[in-house]
This record gives C-alpha cells, sequence and structure tokens, in this order.
C-alpha cells in the first residue's frame, strides 16, 4: 500500500468514519511476533502478581551476570520512587516469556529479563527469608541449588561461576540495606516493590509450527544478540491487536481489523522510511529505521499526557500511556477506533507538511537548529490553519535572527556586522550556520526546488571564508620555499592575462635562482604586489557574513586559503562529481548559495572571476539582506556598503 492510497483510507476515516470493515484488505498482512492471536498477552504485572510463579531458564541462555553496582542501582531506583497515589508505579522494562507445560505443572519460561526477574528473586530472599517465587536453571541444576540457598553461600565456597554472581548480588543487597541503617523503614520499601513496582509482561505465543525451542532462541538473539530491546512501537502494536482480539466476540471480524491496522501500520512505517521526510523531522534521534511510527505515539500521548505526573522513568513511557488507557477503558472498541483515529490523523498532519515545500523549509529548519522540537511545532500547529501556522513558524525563525543581530538583548537596533567569525571564539560558529542554512533555504525556494536536509544532516560543516584568510608567513626552509613555488606554479596556469603572467612567472623564476635572502624577499613581495592586484590582497581578513558561506568540512579543509579563483575550480569540481555520482557522494554535497557564491551568481561583473573584492561582497551582502526581510528582519544599514 502506497501513501496516496493510505492517505486516500485516512481522508474517508476522517470524513465518513465507516466501519473499519469495509475497508479492510484480504490479505493477511505479517503482524507483529506471536502477538495476532488471543492467546498472547501483554499486560502490566505488579512483582506481588508474580508470586507463586513458577520461572525457569533454559539452557540456550547465559547465568547471571549483574555486578554490585547494577544491583545497587536497581535498589536505589525504587527507593527514590516515592507514589503519591495508590496507581502510581515504577516500570521495569519487559519481561519476555512463554508457557510451558509439564505434566500437571506450567513455568513460565524467561527469555529476556533473566537478570532483573533473578536480582528481583535474590532481593526479596533477603528481605522475607523465603522464595517469593520460583526460579529454576534447565541444565545447571547446581545453580538452582545456589539461588535457594543463597544465606548459606560463603566467599571460600563458590564452585561454580553462577555461585559467584548470587553471592556477590546478594552481599550486594545485604550491604545496601545495612548501610541505611536501623531507621530505615523497610517495609515501606518492600511495600514499594511489591505493590508499586511493574514488569511490561510479553508473554509470546508458542508456535506450533516451530520447534519452541528454536522459536525461544530467535526471539532471545534477536533481543538480546545485538543489545537490541522491545521498542515502544513493537509493544503498542501487540497491544492494539491483543485488545482487538479480545474486544471482538467474532474471530473473523477480529482478524479483519487486525488485518486492517496491521497494513495501515506498515504503510505509515512505510512512508516514513523515506529518509527525505523522516530528515525534517527528526535530524539526530530515532536511529532505530524500523520502528519510526512511535514518533506519532510520543506526539499524541505528550499532547493528553503529563509525563512528568506518571512519575515514571523515561523507558517505555509512551507504551504505559496506552496501557494504562486501556485499563482504565470502559470501552475498548471505542477507544480502539478513536485512538488509532488520532495515529491516522497525526499521520496526516505530517504528510501535509513534509509534502507543503513552504512548511516542509520552515519545519526543517527549526527542528534542525534545535530552535524549536518536533514536539513544541505538533502543540502550535493545533487548531491553527495553514496560514496562521506558517506565520507562527515565520515568527519563530525571526525571533531567534533578531536575536543573533542585537549587541545586547534591549537593543531594538540590528547591526549586520554583528554576527562575524572569530576563529578564537567558537560560539560564533553555529550562529553562522544556521545563518547560512537559512540563506541556502531560501535560494532553493527561490528556484522551486527542495534543501535536503538529508544531505545536510549527513555532512560536517565548516564555515568558509570566500576570499581567504592571511596565509602564514613564509620562513626561509627550503622544503616550505619548494612547496610555496610548487603552489605558485600551478596558480600561474589558471591566470588568463598573459601578460601578467609572463611577468609573474619571470619573477618566479628570480626568486627560485637567487641566493642572496635580501634579493629573495625582494623577489617574493614583488611577486605578491602584482598577484594581488589580480586577485586581491591577501592582507585583508575579512570575518562578516558577506565573505562567509558553507562547505562540507572535507572540501574546506582541502582549499584551505587558496585564492578565490583556485577555491571556485575546486568547488565546481566538487559540485560536478557529486551530480556525476547521482548525488551520493556526502563529501562533495555543496549547497545552492555556496555554488552560486563560487559561480559569482550574485555579482555584477561575471567576466571578473579572479576574485572575491568589495563589489561582490556587496551584492552577496545584499542576497543575504532580502532572505532576512522574509522573515521580518531588517537592518537600519541595509544600504551601506
Amino acid at each position: 500500500m502506497n501513501t496516496a492510497n493510505l492517505l486516500a483510507q485516512i481522508s474517508q476515516l476522517l470524513e465518513n468514519k465507516p466501519d473499519l470493515s469495509e475497508i479492510a484488505d484480504d490479505r493477511l498482512g505479517r503482524l507483529i511476533s506471536y502477538l495476532e492471536q488471543k492467546e498472547n498477552s501483554l499486560e502490566l504485572k505488579t512483582i506481588n502478581e508474580l508470586q507463586k510463579a513458577n520461572f525457569f531458564v533454559d539452557s540456550y541462555q547465559r547465568g547471571y551476570k549483574w555486578e554490585k553496582q547494577q544491583v545497587w542501582e536497581l535498589l536505589d531506583d525504587i527507593d527514590e520512587f516515592e507514589p503519591k497515589l495508590d496507581s502510581d508505579f515504577y516500570c521495569l522494562q519487559p519481561v519476555v516469556v512463554k508457557r510451558k507445560t509439564e505434566e500437571t505443572q506450567y513455568y513460565w519460561e524467561l527469555i529476556d529479563g533473566q537478570q532483573r526477574m533473578t536480582t528481583i528473586f535474590i532481593i526479596l530472599t533477603y528481605l522475607t527469608n523465603e522464595q517469593y517465587f520460583s526460579l529454576r536453571y534447565d541444565t545447571r541444576e547446581s545453580s538452582t541449588e545456589h539461588l535457594n540457598n543463597l544465606a548459606g553461600l560463603t566467599e571460600n565456597n563458590l564452585p561454580t561461576i553462577d555461585a559467584h554472581y548470587f553471592y556477590t548480588a546478594y552481599q550486594a543487597v545485604k550491604t545496601w540495606f545495612e548501610k541505611k541503617g536501623t531507621e530505615f523503614n523497610r517495609e515501606h520499601w518492600k511495600d514499594k516493590l511489591l505493590h508499586h513496582t511493574k514488569v511490561i509482561w510479553y508473554a509470546v505465543r508458542v508456535d506450533r509450527n516451530q520447534d519452541s525451542k528454536k522459536q525461544s532462541i530467535e526471539i532471545f538473539s534477536r533481543l538480546n544478540q545485538g543489545k537490541i530491546p522491545l521498542t515502544d512501537a513493537e509493544l503498542i502494536k501487540a497491544l492494539f491487536l491483543q485488545k482487538i482480539a479480545k474486544a471482538y466476540g467474532n474471530d473473523h471480524l477480529a482478524v479483519q481489523k487486525q488485518t486492517e491496522m496491521a497494513n495501515q501500520w506498515d504503510a505509515i512505517e512505510q512512508a516514513l522510511q523515506n529518509d527525505e521526510f523522516w530528515a525534517f523531522l527528526s535530524p539526530t534521534q530515532r536511529t532505530n529505521k524500523h520502528t519510526r511510527i512511535e514518533l506519532i505515539f510520543d506526539l499524541i500521548a505528550d499532547k493528553s499526557t503529563d509525563k512528568k505526573a506518571l512519575k515514571l522513568k523515561v523507558d517505555h513511557q509512551t507504551f504505559l500511556h496506552y496501557a494504562n488507557k486501556f485499563k482504565s477503558a470502559q470501552d475498548v472498541k471505542y477507544l480502539i477506533e478513536t485512538e488509532w483515529l488520532k495515529v491516522l490523523t497525526g499521520f496526516q498532519y505530517l504528510n501535509e507538511w513534509y509534502e507543503n515545500d513552504r512548511l516542509y523549509h520552515l519545519i526543517g529548519y527549526l527542528i534542525g537548529q534545535k530552535y524549536k522540537t518536533i514536539q513544541d511545532i505538533w502543540i502550535v500547529a493545533q487548531g491553527c490553519k495553514r496560514d496562521e501556522f506558517e506565520a507562527k513558524l515565520k515568527n519563530f525563525i525571526q525571533l531567534e535572527l533578531s536575536h543573533l543581530f542585537k549587541k545586547d538583548k534591549n537593543s531594538k537596533k540590528l547591526d549586520f556586522e554583528h554576527v562575524f567569525y572569530d576563529a578564537d571564539d567558537t560560539s560564533c560558529r553555529p550562529k553562522i550556520k544556521s545563518i547560512l542554512v537559512l540563506f541556502n533555504i531560501f535560494r532553493y525556494e527561490r528556484h522551486n526546488t527542495r534543501f535536503s536536509f538529508k544531505r545536510y544532516n549527513q555532512v560536517k560543516w565548516d564555515i568558509e571564508h570566500i576570499h581567504a584568510q592571511q596565509s602564514e608567513e613564509l620562513s626561509s626552509k627550503d622544503d616550505q620555499i619548494k612547496v610555496w613555488v610548487s603552489e605558485q606554479k600551478a596558480l600561474l596556469e589558471e591566470i588568463t592575462d598573459s601578460i601578467a603572467k609572463e611577468k609573474l612567472g619571470e619573477i618566479l623564476t628570480q626568486y627560485e635562482t637567487v641566493i642572496d635572502p635580501t634579493q629573495k624577499e625582494h623577489f617574493y613581495n614583488q611577486y605578491n604586489e602584482i598577484l594581488e592586484e589580480l586577485i586581491g590582497s591577501f592582507s585583508e581578513n575579512i570575518q562578516t557574513l558577506d565573505n562567509l558561506c558553507l562547505l562540507p568540512e572535507s572540501d574546506n579543509r582541502s582549499i584551505g586559503n587558496d585564492p578565490f579563483f583556485i577555491k571556485r575550480k575546486k568547488v565546481l569540481q566538487a559540485e560536478k562529481k557529486f551530480y556525476e555520482l547521482g548525488k551520493t557522494d556526502k563529501a562533495n554535497f555543496i549547497p545552492l548559495a555556496s555554488q552560486q557564491v563560487f559561480s559569482k551568481y550574485f555579482s555584477d561583473d561575471v567576466n571578473h572571476m579572479l576574485k572575491w573584492d568589495t563589489a561582490d561582497r556587496k551584492n552577496y551582502k545584499q542576497a543575504l539582506l532580502d532572505c532576512f526581510k522574509q522573515f521580518g528582519i531588517e537592518f537600519h544599514d541595509e544600504n551601506e556598503g
């Protein structure tokens, strides 16, 4: 299902609100692993609800490995959490289990969460002097025995590596409580652990078409070998599909609704796989490419929930938002449809912003330069008409840039030269980059095309002086002289003025042949005087915006203090290479405004391409001012040179 078809479905839902089954696809898409049937379980369980449960750890898993510090961190987290309401709780990471029956008794195979559950077992053993639940190792009977006799372990009698870690953890628990002293309320702490600490209980279905152990190993490998934890998106998808299965008595209708939701989910996720789409929304976060839909759930949860009020750690807060909604829902069917409709509507918002060039550029700029987050933009958009929304976005940019050009916070006058490059002050660089990025966006818009936030995010950027900064003094060392002479010969090849070229060549030859230092300095100075008449003075060190542009770090380092026309040649070569490689070469991505600078697009005299002079800077400055004016930023001195 492509994005256009998905949007058509969304529009139909928003306008007509038909029964979901009316637009369900015939095929049953791939639902998330093992969670498409009623027998699956995804819920929040208190530690108290696990009392008398029987757990076992299969042979494919490593043993218990938590160190003292990890145990203390868990103890500290629960200690620091103080519930103000009976419903407040501290949430642990998901525990992934699978039910296994042996004769008349059933066990929960711990596929993921062994370390946490073993630690909780050890803590409760210390506090209660009894086994709160059972935990055994399938092929390491001695480990089960050691775990059930923690108080009997001694430092000099640790026959296995498991025994060592069990003993270390138990002693860590003991030390932690002893350090709290006699006035510490252990019963209160234990109550928080039992009644206000929950796990995300994720029970997978036994796949009868697959070997049970093989199935468990596959799940374990996915969660542990690559250190890929369960994401909120996966948990939320499982939750919705499970609730559909339980809310609809008709199995056929439930499968139909699951199929439709899964297909729409996949279509949204596929649309968000477009890296250009994603880059303007989230340039630096959410590296898990396959769960980008999670952003929509985060935005919806942020809008309706004050996450701080949940008194939770940040892990899985969005999933918990939905889990709590379903737990308190009186009409689960209604909640499923209304919450899913919010997701479809949310995607429609994001897609409209992406499809509209103006909104795409404004939002991408504000987020990319870290002036606003996508959450900020989302909140501003609620209840806004399009023109009003655009005006607010432009106003955000106006406020940010005006601040950069003020000499002090109380000043009303903006000074163009207040923003300048200072090699000794790194804080100026992000400000200059931000301005130059906006100017590039402005230039792309003028040419009815788009600035690529994807390519921008892939590159490390430098601020380039269009007219070279002052070069280092040439020393008398022979190797440096040879390098300088070689560079000048290459430079002379680019000069088209035959008379000046011949004269410079003669002086350079004389410079090479003379030995006397005084004569050598004379020819060096004579050479530079003539050269500067052609390409501009190297002694000028212009640091203002009218002499700055953006270049990829690699290109900037390669052209260094080259004269303008040499820089121009290298930039055009990089641009040509970028297009020859199908726009895939990150290092050679030259943004449009920088291309135009070195093509003298803003200059009146395009026949004189050797240098970047005062007239060029004046025209470039005017182009910058035109950009700022689009955002309501006016300079009182904008007509001055």
